[in-house]
């Protein structure tokens, strides 16, 4: 889960980091196509990394949490 939680935050910056380099008014159209072919790619990481299996692991993680509001 450590791992998974670290690659996420990853591509996370990565994406991040594209999405201000697109904010440039300074781009020329290819520098713009190479950006939004990288952010595509990121994106459809993401969309696999964050698939069923990742979002099954967070629920687990979840449910072995202590509930917080049963007190002794």
């Amino acid at each position: 889960m450590s791992t998974l939680i670290t690659e996420l935050g990853s591509e996370c910056q990565n994406i991040t980091a594209l999405i201000y380099q697109l904010q440039s008014p300074y781009l020329s159209g290819r520098q713009q196509a190479e950006i939004l072919a990288e952010l595509l790619a990121a994106a459809i990481h993401l969309n696999i990394h964050c698939g069923d299996d990742f979002q099954t692991l967070i629920a687990q993680e979840m449910e072995k949490l202590p509930d917080d509001d049963e007190k002794d």
